[in-house]
Protein backbone atom coordinates (compact mmCIF):
# COMPACT_ATOMS: atom_id res chain seq x y z
CA UNK A 1 0.00 0.00 0.00
CA UNK A 2 2.57 2.37 0.86
CA UNK A 3 5.01 1.61 -2.13
CA UNK A 4 1.76 2.53 -4.81
CA UNK A 5 0.84 5.52 -2.86
CA UNK A 6 4.51 6.57 -3.44
CA UNK A 7 4.24 5.62 -7.11
CA UNK A 8 0.72 7.51 -7.71
CA UNK A 9 2.60 10.26 -5.58
CA UNK A 10 5.43 10.78 -8.24
CA UNK A 11 2.89 10.64 -11.01
CA UNK A 12 1.15 12.98 -9.74
CA UNK A 13 4.13 15.63 -9.30
CA UNK A 14 5.49 14.68 -13.02
CA UNK A 15 2.22 15.26 -14.37
CA UNK A 16 2.31 18.28 -12.38
CA UNK A 17 6.00 19.13 -13.69
CA UNK A 18 4.95 18.83 -17.55
CA UNK A 19 1.69 21.52 -16.94
CA UNK A 20 4.51 23.90 -15.32
CA UNK A 21 7.00 23.45 -18.61
CA UNK A 22 3.86 23.59 -21.16
CA UNK A 23 2.75 27.02 -18.95
CA UNK A 24 6.02 28.23 -18.92
CA UNK A 25 6.64 27.78 -23.01
CA UNK A 26 3.16 29.48 -23.65
CA UNK A 27 4.80 32.51 -21.81
CA UNK A 28 7.39 32.65 -23.59
CA UNK A 29 5.44 32.48 -26.49
CA UNK A 30 5.54 29.05 -27.65
CA UNK A 31 2.55 27.41 -28.28
CA UNK A 32 3.05 23.58 -27.10
CA UNK A 33 1.65 20.79 -30.15
CA UNK A 34 1.87 20.66 -34.13
CA UNK A 35 2.09 23.73 -36.03
CA UNK A 36 -1.30 25.05 -38.33
CA UNK A 37 -0.83 24.36 -41.68
CA UNK A 38 1.20 27.57 -42.63
CA UNK A 39 4.19 26.73 -40.06
CA UNK A 40 6.36 24.41 -39.86
CA UNK A 41 7.80 22.96 -36.24
CA UNK A 42 11.18 23.77 -35.66
CA UNK A 43 13.56 20.56 -35.70
CA UNK A 44 16.42 21.38 -33.83
CA UNK A 45 15.90 20.22 -29.83
CA UNK A 46 17.19 23.82 -28.31
CA UNK A 47 14.16 25.58 -30.60
CA UNK A 48 11.53 23.11 -28.99
CA UNK A 49 7.70 24.55 -29.73
CA UNK A 50 8.84 27.02 -32.21
CA UNK A 51 6.97 28.01 -34.88
CA UNK A 52 8.36 28.83 -38.38
CA UNK A 53 6.90 30.32 -41.80
CA UNK A 54 6.34 27.38 -44.20
CA UNK A 55 7.81 29.46 -47.32
CA UNK A 56 5.11 27.06 -49.72
CA UNK A 57 2.08 27.53 -47.60
CA UNK A 58 2.05 30.48 -45.86
CA UNK A 59 1.16 32.69 -48.81
CA UNK A 60 -1.94 30.50 -49.64
CA UNK A 61 -2.81 30.67 -45.78
CA UNK A 62 -2.86 34.75 -46.42
CA UNK A 63 -4.62 34.46 -49.64
CA UNK A 64 -7.54 32.83 -48.00
CA UNK A 65 -8.26 34.99 -45.56
CA UNK A 66 -7.73 37.81 -47.86
CA UNK A 67 -10.50 36.31 -50.30
CA UNK A 68 -13.17 36.23 -47.45
CA UNK A 69 -12.59 39.25 -45.87
CA UNK A 70 -11.86 41.31 -49.18
CA UNK A 71 -13.76 39.55 -51.88
CA UNK A 72 -16.61 37.43 -49.63
CA UNK A 73 -15.77 34.62 -50.81
CA UNK A 74 -17.40 31.82 -48.76
CA UNK A 75 -15.84 28.42 -46.98
CA UNK A 76 -16.93 26.06 -50.24
CA UNK A 77 -15.64 28.54 -53.17
CA UNK A 78 -12.42 28.35 -51.22
CA UNK A 79 -12.59 24.68 -51.05
CA UNK A 80 -12.74 24.47 -55.03
CA UNK A 81 -9.97 26.90 -55.30
CA UNK A 82 -7.74 25.30 -53.16
CA UNK A 83 -8.45 22.13 -54.68
CA UNK A 84 -9.39 22.44 -58.18
CA UNK A 85 -7.43 25.41 -59.27
CA UNK A 86 -4.35 25.68 -56.97
CA UNK A 87 -4.29 21.84 -55.82
CA UNK A 88 -3.49 22.72 -52.75
CA UNK A 89 -1.79 20.26 -49.85
CA UNK A 90 -1.14 20.07 -46.15
CA UNK A 91 1.97 19.15 -44.83
CA UNK A 92 0.72 15.48 -45.04
CA UNK A 93 0.18 15.91 -48.62
CA UNK A 94 -3.34 15.62 -48.83
CA UNK A 95 -6.46 18.64 -49.54
CA UNK A 96 -8.08 20.57 -47.17
CA UNK A 97 -11.14 19.56 -46.18
CA UNK A 98 -14.15 21.81 -45.27
CA UNK A 99 -13.97 21.51 -42.05
CA UNK A 100 -10.51 22.18 -42.14
CA UNK A 101 -10.68 25.54 -43.91
CA UNK A 102 -12.67 27.15 -41.19
CA UNK A 103 -10.61 25.89 -38.36
CA UNK A 104 -7.48 27.63 -40.08
CA UNK A 105 -10.03 30.94 -41.00
CA UNK A 106 -11.05 30.70 -37.16
CA UNK A 107 -7.50 30.35 -35.91
CA UNK A 108 -5.81 33.56 -34.19
CA UNK A 109 -2.41 31.84 -34.41
CA UNK A 110 -1.86 33.59 -37.74
CA UNK A 111 -1.99 36.85 -36.53
CA UNK A 112 0.24 36.43 -33.15
CA UNK A 113 -1.87 35.07 -30.52
CA UNK A 114 -3.21 31.42 -29.10
CA UNK A 115 -5.30 30.12 -26.25
CA UNK A 116 -3.97 27.14 -24.59
CA UNK A 117 -5.52 25.52 -20.94
CA UNK A 118 -8.13 28.48 -20.83
CA UNK A 119 -5.49 31.29 -21.18
CA UNK A 120 -4.23 34.01 -23.91
CA UNK A 121 -0.79 34.25 -24.80
CA UNK A 122 1.21 36.42 -27.26
CA UNK A 123 3.02 34.09 -29.86
CA UNK A 124 6.36 34.49 -30.69
CA UNK A 125 5.99 33.47 -34.03
CA UNK A 126 6.09 35.82 -36.90
CA UNK A 127 2.21 36.30 -37.83
CA UNK A 128 1.18 35.66 -41.22
CA UNK A 129 -1.64 38.54 -41.43
CA UNK A 130 -2.80 41.43 -38.97
CA UNK A 131 -5.45 41.00 -36.83
CA UNK A 132 -7.49 43.83 -38.33
CA UNK A 133 -7.77 41.04 -41.43
CA UNK A 134 -9.03 38.86 -39.21
CA UNK A 135 -11.37 40.40 -37.83
CA UNK A 136 -12.95 41.39 -41.23
CA UNK A 137 -12.66 37.97 -42.34
CA UNK A 138 -14.47 36.53 -38.97
CA UNK A 139 -17.63 38.88 -39.62
CA UNK A 140 -17.50 38.14 -43.04
CA UNK A 141 -17.91 34.15 -41.96
CA UNK A 142 -20.56 35.24 -39.38
CA UNK A 143 -22.65 36.68 -41.84
CA UNK A 144 -22.18 33.32 -44.08
CA UNK A 145 -23.45 31.47 -40.95
CA UNK A 146 -26.74 34.01 -40.34
CA UNK A 147 -27.34 33.18 -44.33
CA UNK A 148 -26.79 29.56 -44.26
CA UNK A 149 -29.19 29.14 -41.27
CA UNK A 150 -31.88 31.02 -42.43
CA UNK A 151 -31.64 29.41 -46.05
CA UNK A 152 -30.99 25.92 -45.51
CA UNK A 153 -31.23 24.61 -49.27
CA UNK A 154 -31.31 26.12 -52.19
CA UNK A 155 -33.94 25.39 -55.15
CA UNK A 156 -32.34 23.39 -57.85
CA UNK A 157 -29.14 22.03 -56.69
CA UNK A 158 -30.92 18.41 -56.35
CA UNK A 159 -32.94 18.73 -59.32
CA UNK A 160 -30.12 19.11 -62.26
CA UNK A 161 -26.67 17.74 -62.87
CA UNK A 162 -23.94 19.81 -64.96
CA UNK A 163 -24.45 19.13 -68.47
CA UNK A 164 -20.77 18.62 -69.41
CA UNK A 165 -19.60 16.14 -66.85
CA UNK A 166 -22.98 14.75 -65.06
CA UNK A 167 -21.31 16.01 -61.93
CA UNK A 168 -23.83 17.84 -59.24
CA UNK A 169 -24.89 21.40 -58.87
CA UNK A 170 -23.67 23.68 -56.23
CA UNK A 171 -25.02 27.27 -55.62
CA UNK A 172 -23.02 30.17 -54.16
CA UNK A 173 -24.62 33.56 -52.84
CA UNK A 174 -22.99 36.63 -53.26
CA UNK A 175 -24.12 40.39 -51.83
CA UNK A 176 -23.55 43.74 -53.08
CA UNK A 177 -24.10 46.67 -50.79
CA UNK A 178 -25.09 49.62 -52.64
CA UNK A 179 -24.79 53.33 -52.24
CA UNK A 180 -27.95 53.75 -50.72
CA UNK A 181 -27.16 51.52 -48.18
CA UNK A 182 -29.34 48.39 -49.31
CA UNK A 183 -27.66 44.89 -50.06
CA UNK A 184 -28.61 42.79 -53.20
CA UNK A 185 -28.06 39.25 -53.12
CA UNK A 186 -27.05 37.21 -55.88
CA UNK A 187 -27.46 33.27 -56.23
CA UNK A 188 -25.62 31.36 -58.57
CA UNK A 189 -25.75 27.71 -60.13
CA UNK A 190 -22.24 25.74 -61.08
CA UNK A 191 -20.65 22.57 -61.08
CA UNK A 192 -19.30 20.90 -58.40
CA UNK A 193 -16.63 19.11 -60.50
CA UNK A 194 -16.77 16.10 -58.29
CA UNK A 195 -16.63 14.01 -61.78
CA UNK A 196 -14.33 16.11 -63.77
CA UNK A 197 -12.35 18.77 -61.52
CA UNK A 198 -11.52 20.33 -64.83
CA UNK A 199 -14.99 20.78 -66.05
CA UNK A 200 -15.48 24.15 -68.12
CA UNK A 201 -18.96 24.35 -66.92
CA UNK A 202 -19.04 28.20 -65.70
CA UNK A 203 -21.54 29.86 -63.38
CA UNK A 204 -25.23 30.72 -63.95
CA UNK A 205 -27.93 33.60 -62.52
CA UNK A 206 -31.02 32.03 -60.63
CA UNK A 207 -32.87 33.85 -62.71
CA UNK A 208 -31.22 32.92 -65.95
CA UNK A 209 -31.63 29.12 -64.97
CA UNK A 210 -35.22 29.62 -64.26
CA UNK A 211 -36.10 31.32 -67.89
CA UNK A 212 -33.85 27.98 -68.84
CA UNK A 213 -36.03 25.94 -67.12
CA UNK A 214 -39.16 27.53 -68.35
CA UNK A 215 -38.48 26.71 -71.98
CA UNK A 216 -37.43 23.44 -71.25
CA UNK A 217 -40.73 22.64 -69.54
CA UNK A 218 -42.73 24.37 -72.40
CA UNK A 219 -41.66 21.42 -74.43
CA UNK A 220 -41.87 18.02 -72.71
CA UNK A 221 -44.90 16.26 -70.71
CA UNK A 222 -43.49 17.36 -67.09
CA UNK A 223 -45.92 15.46 -65.65
CA UNK A 224 -44.71 12.32 -67.58
CA UNK A 225 -41.12 12.77 -65.90
CA UNK A 226 -42.18 13.08 -62.19
CA UNK A 227 -41.35 17.22 -62.30
CA UNK A 228 -44.39 18.69 -62.33
CA UNK A 229 -44.66 19.12 -58.35
CA UNK A 230 -40.99 19.90 -57.62
CA UNK A 231 -40.82 22.49 -59.89
CA UNK A 232 -44.06 24.31 -58.90
CA UNK A 233 -42.44 23.57 -55.05
CA UNK A 234 -39.00 25.24 -56.73
CA UNK A 235 -40.66 28.31 -58.29
CA UNK A 236 -42.67 29.32 -54.99
CA UNK A 237 -39.95 29.24 -53.27
CA UNK A 238 -37.88 31.59 -55.59
CA UNK A 239 -40.81 33.56 -55.57
CA UNK A 240 -40.54 34.04 -51.65
CA UNK A 241 -37.27 34.24 -51.69
CA UNK A 242 -37.56 37.19 -53.91
CA UNK A 243 -39.47 39.02 -52.08
CA UNK A 244 -37.75 38.49 -48.56
CA UNK A 245 -34.28 39.98 -49.98
CA UNK A 246 -36.63 42.84 -52.04
CA UNK A 247 -33.80 42.12 -54.88
CA UNK A 248 -34.14 45.95 -56.39
CA UNK A 249 -31.50 45.51 -58.86
CA UNK A 250 -33.12 42.57 -60.42
CA UNK A 251 -34.03 43.42 -64.25
CA UNK A 252 -35.98 40.17 -64.89
CA UNK A 253 -38.92 38.46 -63.12
CA UNK A 254 -40.54 35.22 -63.48
CA UNK A 255 -43.61 35.02 -64.44
CA UNK A 256 -45.83 32.08 -63.48
CA UNK A 257 -46.08 29.08 -65.74
CA UNK A 258 -49.51 28.01 -66.67
CA UNK A 259 -49.01 23.93 -66.41
CA UNK A 260 -51.29 22.46 -68.49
Amino acid sequence: MILGSQAKLENDNRGVNVRRGLRTRCEMGLRPGVAPTGYFNEKRTDKKCHAVVDPVRAPIIKQMFEKVANEQWSGRKLYHWLKFTINFKSKGNKNLSLSNIYIILQNTFYYGRFEYGGNWYDGKHEPLITQELFNRAQEQLKRDHIVRSEIKEFAFTKMITCGHCQSGITADEKYKKLKDGTTVRYLYYGCTRSRNHKCKGGYIREEELIDQLIKIMDKMDINEIGMRHKFEEELERFTKFQKMFTDSDLKKKVKPVKMD
